[in-house]
């Protein structure tokens, strides 16, 4: 649920007196409050409002012409509604799937032009959500017609309303860092998503990157560090790759996972944050578990609100309405029946992202306006094997670190930001391979790696399949 939608909700929900305002599912799951204090996570079990009526809701449906599920006011409520000091109880439908409850205790019931008010505000509420599972709205959305999408754009739409940590899992280039802003975007949470791109932290500073560091927790700390966890208070943080992250600060996440609190490096007090978690994995955690890679614990609290994206090759239906979304890449130009024909029969081993650098690539040097057969050269190259660098390519990143930028810097923070492929970047690192006598030390030395990174470099050349030696 995009947050300007719900804030207007309760904005206005607040000027007609209501004192709770409460969003559950078909399933009594309590997904979204606002107002005064409740306890449980589904209606049955839950206080702080009128079980009765939801739960009557529940049994009822959502089958009614004017759109109220249930009204009830001081005379017909249940002892324990007044004991709340409410007086009066609305639920109505919100969409195919969701109901919207809202009490008050200032005045003995709802006038009828607030009874068409809240009504209103759960087919807000409800339109929201039913919009995007059909694929359409928020700008962005996951597009297709496919059943693949559409199971993709059903969990999207279910986890965004809960809290638990969500685990975006498929290979790369599918999207789990674009289906991860879509879940922060629909949750309402008010803060920011920040995303870590793990492999980008080196492994010595991952605790201080993620928590923090009080003033002297270390040499040269000379006042204290806010990390990322709590920079995303009251927001979304997303861990990409998080099989990446250092045992030792797995097991310091997983007590903040479960307990919302944390200490900063070299700190003494607790501090507590709200922050909700999504991580994203494209390798078998399961199997890492087992290699003694990934701590069991993280994983199975990671393993609430699993979310398999599908590879294009899964959901070939899609390419025709993926291509329309981003025809601007294309500039100006169309594509014929051949073109449609080879991308339709391409194995996309990059996924979403290949298909949007050949339609970048067919937009600036295939002619116009109809593009046909003339993209199949585009296609020879998968993800992993790549393209050859240009000469002007090699030379500009020669250029930044001749100036003492490093590696890490230039063409690492470039394939993690996905402007390289694997491929490029091995071709790169051959090329320096090459000129350094085929010596892996003066490799280092000549792309400003420092000795004490040598064993994360090594580690990340074979972790990441882009060793020089390896002949691809």
């Amino acid at each position: 649920m995009i947050e300007s939608i719900k804030n207007k909700v309760w904005d206005i929900l607040k000027g007609k007196e209501v004192s709770l305002a409460m969003l559950f599912d078909r399933e009594g799951r309590i997904l979204w409050h606002r107002g005064r204090e409740i306890k449980g996570q589904n209606v049955m079990d839950g206080q702080g409002f009128s079980k009765s009526c939801a739960e009557a809701a529940l049994k009822q449906g959502t089958a009614r012409e004017d759109g109220v599920a249930i009204t009830r006011t001081v005379g017909d409520l249940p002892d324990s509604a007044r004991l709340l000091y409410v007086k009066n109880v609305m639920v109505v439908p919100a969409g195919d799937s969701l109901f919207l409850y809202v009490d008050g205790g200032v005045k003995a019931g709802f006038s009828p032009g607030d009874a068409e008010v809240i009504g209103a505000m759960g087919g807000m509420l409800g339109e929201v959500i039913d919009r995007f599972k059909a694929g359409s709205g928020p700008t962005g959305n996951i597009a297709g017609s496919s059943a693949a999408a559409q199971s993709v754009r059903d969990l999207i739409a279910k986890y965004a309303l809960e809290e638990e940590p969500v685990l975006l899992l498929g290979e790369t280039g599918v999207g789990k860092n674009h289906v991860a802003d879509l879940i922060h975007r629909l949750s309402g949470r008010r803060g920011a998503l920040l995303v870590v791109h793990t492999p980008n932290v080196p492994a010595e500073l991952f605790e201080n990157e993620l928590f923090g560091h009080a003033r002297g927790a270390y040499t040269h700390a000379g006042e204290r560090k806010s990390g990322l966890i709590a920079e995303a208070d009251n927001g979304t943080i997303f861990l990409d790759e998080i099989a990446e992250i250092p045992l030792l600060v797995q097991s310091k996440l997983l007590r903040f996972i479960e307990s919302g609190r944390f200490r900063v490096l070299g700190g003494v007090e607790e501090i507590s944050v709200a922050v909700r978690i999504i991580a994203a994995s494209n390798r078998d955690l399961a199997e890492e578990v087992k290699r003694g890679n990934f701590r069991k614990d993280l994983f199975f609290r990671l393993n609430v609100l699993p979310l398999h994206i599908p590879s294009l090759r899964e959901r070939r239906d899609d390419i025709r309405a993926l291509v329309h979304e981003n025809e601007r890449l294309l500039r100006g130009k169309k594509l014929g029946p051949d073109a449609w024909t080879m991308l339709a029969e391409h194995d996309w081993p990059g996924n979403i992202r290949e298909l949007l650098h050949v339609l970048t690539r067919a937009g600036i040097v295939l002619p116009g306006p109809v593009i046909g057969g003339e993209i199949g050269p585009l296609l020879q190259k998968g993800l992993d094997e790549g393209e050859l660098l240009s000469d002007t390519a090699i030379a500009d990143w020669r250029a930044e670190i001749a100036t003492g930028k490093s590696f890490w810097e230039t063409v690492w923070s470039a394939f993690i930001r996905r402007d390289l492929n694997r491929g490029q970047v091995r071709l790169f690192l051959k090329n320096v391979f090459s000129e350094s006598e085929h010596n892996l030390k003066t490799m280092t030395q000549k792309l400003n790696v420092r000795d004490s990174e040598y064993p994360r470099f090594i580690s990340m050349l074979h972790r990441y399949d882009i060793h020089p030696k390896k002949d691809k």
